[in-house]
């Protein structure tokens, strides 16, 4: 079996995880402040309605982080009697603030482009500065270097609301270049370029907005697109590697924030104990938990075959009935003193019974063997009709007065 993996599990690591999301949380916070100032009064000293625009989108960032931080604290609680789930969603729903912020900064983008677009047919509009041009391709390289590093911290840490914060500074950048465009554009003879660059700023984000929307939709609807193809590959990789199971099926992941958890249904060996069943759905659990990030919990349920392929009828006789119909023949032959217990085996196609029988003090082992044999055949014949269902084996295992055990099969 696989060791836990020790580089994203056990409380010293979690807590290092928690530090550098709030760290990364706290360098976007301190860089969107510094950039949403210089960039807003460059903007206006600088007579460029884009690097405004900008500077605006910068300002919203500061939100996002507020948002993301606090989304993610609440995510990182222990499940609880009212959410006993967890709290990841409200990881989701920090990402699904983000994308309403950014739509509706993008529609305030548009309608302030487009007034600007009217001014220009009444008045002569200002066209922006060198100052202008310098701030902007400052913030280009400065909000490109943030997205990397956001990106590189919620990625090792399968933080989703943190990758959406870096495509949130991603996206803040390729607005900048939207903006330079339309500075450039301006100083060239151009004017009507600053208002519309700041239109295809507004277009950028509403873009990325909708794709922040699509997660959330996923995610919510518990869609399997929500989980990563390489988790979910990952997945069936670990289940195929357990000795003990024979296949899956009815393979299930859902996302809840950063967490995924999974629902599985695994095909053993019909003839194990319970006890030996739920011992291989733990291992697997365990498995999946510890060596796949994000994974917070997995439910194995055990089969005895593809019951997709042949379920089993629910009608089958439970253990008191086939108890009232085999143990009256077992009680009926003198060669055994009594019926110690009863293993059903159950398959689409009928039961497997197991019968462990005690022999009468000095019966021989062939007497005994004979007897079990007639019984079988016995029960082979009778028991059908009476429970109702196809009796596929019967197996009589003895046990004699002098501890030795035999077992017959018909």
């Amino acid at each position: 079996m696989h060791a836990p993996n020790p580089a994203f599990h056990g409380p010293d690591a979690e807590k290092s995880q928690h530090r550098a999301a709030d760290r990364a949380i706290l360098v976007g916070v301190v860089v969107n402040l510094l950039l949403s100032i210089g960039k807003i009064i460059a903007g206006v000293v600088g007579h460029s309605a884009a690097l405004v625009a900008d500077g605006v989108h910068s300002a919203s960032d500061l939100v996002s982080d507020g948002v993301v931080w606090l989304g993610m604290r609440i995510a990182r609680q222990a499940p609880d009697e009212e959410h006993p789930y967890g709290h990841g969603r409200f990881e989701t729903l920090a990402t699904l603030f983000i994308a309403l912020a950014l739509l509706a900064v993008a529609i305030g983008i548009v309608v302030d482009a487009v007034d600007r677009v009217h001014l220009e047919a009444t008045s002569t509009m200002l066209v922006p500065t060198d100052m202008a041009l310098i701030a902007v391709i400052l913030s280009i390289f400065t909000k490109e270097g943030l997205f990397h590093y956001t990106l590189r911290v919620g990625e090792r840490l399968n933080q989703r609301a943190l990758i959406a914060n870096a495509w949130h500074h991603r996206s803040d950048a390729i607005s900048s270049i939207a903006a330079m465009v339309g500075i450039v554009g301006a100083q060239m003879g151009w004017p009507l370029m600053d208002p519309i660059a700041a239109i295809v700023v507004a277009f950028i984000l509403g873009k990325v907005a909708w794709g922040f929307l699509m997660e959330v939709y996923h995610e919510f609807v518990n869609a399997a697109s929500a989980v990563d193809a390489a988790v979910q590959q990952k997945i069936q990789q670990l289940i195929d590697e357990h000795p003990d199971v024979r296949s899956a099926h009815l393979v299930k992941a859902r996302r809840s924030g950063s967490d995924v958890q999974v629902d599985i249904h695994v095909v053993v060996n019909p003839m194990l104990s319970v006890s030996e069943g739920h011992q291989i759905a733990e291992q697997l659990r365990m498995t999946l938990t510890t060596e796949i990030q994000g994974v917070q919990d997995a439910l194995v349920h055990v089969d005895p075959e593809d019951d997709t392929q042949h379920p089993i009828p629910i009608t089958f006789p439970n253990r008191s009935r086939v108890k009232e119909v085999f143990e009256p023949h077992v009680n009926k032959m003198p060669e055994f003193a009594l019926l110690e217990s009863l293993m059903l085996h159950y398959t689409h196609a009928g039961l497997v019974v197991d019968l462990k029988l005690r022999g009468q003090q000095g019966i021989s082992i062939e007497a005994l063997e004979e007897a079990s044999r007639l019984l079988c055949s016995t029960m082979s014949n009778q028991a059908p009709k009476a429970l109702g269902c196809h009796i596929v084996d019967t197996r009589v295992h003895l046990i004699l007065r002098n501890g030795h055990t035999g077992q017959t099969r018909h």
